[in-house]
């Protein structure tokens, strides 16, 4: 796949700028205070008690003002500092959701513009996840990073300086601990991010499974495949199970080692400091132990959210890198057709057009053919004869390999994508409703229809009387998910007739009669020819019938065309033709008598 601009996270960051900046103020602040507030204690501890002799004796007075002074310094630091981490937390929070907001707007447009190869590329199931699931977690990792990657290494430079100066001997241990932190941290990271990728494919094998068994719940329930299928998600379930656990395991692994390495840094300075202190000829060396240790306690967890960062990271960067397949993926349909250019008429030709889905065999092979504008022209072949992918490839959903394609003696290439796809309707054999009222579904082909043109493509389909009648509240009707609440036929009339109220140059109808009588059948081509004579209408059929009243019929076999005629003239020259009318209109009268 071609590549498009380069994806930049910080793109979708930078609109809510008035979130992400005062947080960052805020965590650095809070930071700075926290570090702060060790170096006041070894003030306080260092000059709160002023030591003098008398009598021989060394005595301690206390400072009172100094250390009440201090003190309600370090108080108020610490009350900053909360109210620091209130804001930081309300203002990541916000900055993280607005990010996955624009991710999932920004994909959702991308995936919009793909081309069907682009989307076959990808697969359903995995441009749900990488939508859904993979976004989700780049904006938790967002949230839950932005405050310890900002802390932790202003935490660790300042924390390991402080602590270097006021005992470099102490300091020792960090020459040995640091080092074996960081490679156990660099080897973690390395080894769990091909973990982390496999947990986000095993993703998608669920939802494509699930995807299916929910589309063909009727056919696995009517062939009694429920132990089938069960054994079948079992096994993905299972194996997502199997690679969570070996990833969760890696920070798992990782939060105990960081752990180990914290307990052994603070028992070697304990080690290192107890025998110090017991040697030190300074009297405050027990002072700047509490403080050292203070400051070590900081570093410590910094390096720790150093180590979550990484593992945060290692993770995220597996759903980003998914994230950025589907932006930076170009799609093959580009628009760059001239504006000025307008579709006058419904006038169709093909000229020598080849096209594979694969890029391996061909599937339509040196296509030509011509339909005038207003003609109804029906398309006809064998099963696997690619009649579909005419249509397909008029739409611009796929790119023809060879030849061209031309509208009213234009290339559709040089017609703006909206402008050619305003121009022309399909209406599939499988039929989409959605959930929403009847009107609702055919405002959907135009939302600008007055309810007297929503009653006559109605009535052109043969379906007013059904919808005024039958249904419960007419037009306002309720349709269930997928149009359950009515019959196939029925949602196949109104997906034709929501159709036709785009108003379009040329209408495609793919197998749209499979579902419906012969007499209903006969009654809507009748008005498609009469009442939209000035429309281009392609019929693509298995039945002879329906379209052997076409002006012209166009047979297909293995992607090429055979002949081009009308009933009459191709049942007396063209082969295919005459063995399928004669094997659906014998097997019919076998079924009459």
């Amino acid at each position: 796949m071609k590549k498009a601009n380069g994806f930049h996270l910080w793109a979708y960051v930078r609109p809510y700028r008035r979130y992400f900046f005062p947080a960052c103020f805020a965590i650095v602040a809070e930071c700075a205070l926290e570090i702060t507030i060790p170096f006041l204690m070894n003030i306080l501890l260092g000059n709160g008690m002023e030591r003098y002799e008398e009598d021989g004796k060394v005595l301690y007075d206390l400072n009172l003002p100094f250390v009440l002074m201090i003190g309600g310094i370090m108080v108020a630091f610490a009350i900053v500092s909360l109210a620091l981490g209130i804001i930081t937390a309300k203002y990541t929070a916000k900055t993280g959701r607005a990010l996955g907001y624009e991710l999932r707007k920004a994909e959702y447009r991308k995936i919009q513009s793909f081309s069907f190869r682009n989307i076959d590329s990808f697969r359903t199931n995995s441009l749900v996840t990488r939508m859904t699931n993979d976004v989700q977690i780049v904006s938790d990792t967002f949230c839950q990073v932005m405050r310890p990657l900002l802390r932790s290494p202003i935490q660790l430079i300042f924390a390991l300086a402080f602590a270097i100066t006021m005992s470099a001997r102490l300091s020792v241990v960090f020459a040995i601990i640091l080092p074996l932190m960081a490679g156990i941290l660099v080897f973690m990271t390395i080894k769990a991010r091909p973990r982390f990728i496999k947990v986000q494919k095993s993703l998608d094998s669920i939802n494509r499974v699930t995807q299916e068994s929910l589309v063909a719940m009727k056919l696995i329930r009517a062939n009694d495949k429920a132990d089938y299928e069960n054994e079948k998600f079992r096994t993905v379930n299972s194996n997502l199970a199997t690679v969570s656990k070996k990833s969760l395991g890696f920070i798992a692994y990782n939060h105990a080692i960081m752990q180990f390495m914290t307990y052994s840094c603070t028992i070697g300075i304990l080690l290192v400091g107890g025998n110090l202190a017991l040697t030190a000829q300074d009297a405050l060396f027990i002072n700047d132990m509490a403080s050292f240790l203070s400051y070590v306690a900081q570093l410590l967890a910094s390096l720790t959210m150093v180590s979550n960062v990484f593992m945060s990271f290692t993770r995220s960067e597996a759903s980003l890198y998914r994230i950025k397949e589907v932006m930076e993926t170009e799609s093959e349909i580009l628009d760059n057709g001239n504006p000025e250019n307008k579709i006058e008429n419904g006038a169709i030709e093909f000229k020598n057009v080849s096209f594979a889905y694969a890029k391996e065999s061909l599937v339509l092979e040196n296509i030509s053919f011509r339909i005038e504008s207003g003609q109804f022209v029906g398309i006809i072949g064998q099963t696997g004869s690619s009649k579909s992918t005419l249509a397909y490839l008029l739409e611009r959903f796929y790119e023809v390999d060879q030849g061209q394609i031309e509208i009213a003696g234009k290339s559709i290439r040089d017609y703006p994508l909206a402008e050619l796809r305003k121009n022309i309707a399909i209406a599939f054999q499988s039929p989409c409703l959605f959930s929403g009222t009847v009107r609702e579904n055919l405002l959907w082909g135009n939302e600008k229809a007055t309810d007297e043109e929503i009653l006559k493509a109605l009535d052109i389909c043969c379906s007013k009387d059904f919808v005024l009648e039958k249904l419960p509240q007419g037009l306002d009707t309720p349709i269930g998910q997928s149009g359950s609440n009515v019959s196939g036929g029925q949602r196949q009339r109104l997906c034709i007739a929501r159709a036709i109220l785009r108003r379009p140059k040329i209408l495609i109808l793919d197998d749209s009669f499979s579902a419906l009588d012969r007499i209903t059948e006969g009654r809507l081509k009748e008005n498609l020819k009469t009442r939209l004579k000035d429309m281009t209408k392609i019929v693509i059929a298995q039945k002879v019938s329906t379209i052997k009243d076409a002006d012209r019929i166009i047979v297909l076999d293995q992607g090429k065309v055979d002949a081009i005629g009308t009933n009459a003239t191709l049942l007396e020259r063209n082969a295919i033709y005459r063995d399928i009318y004669r094997l659906q209109e014998e097997g019919k009268e076998c079924r009459q008598a």
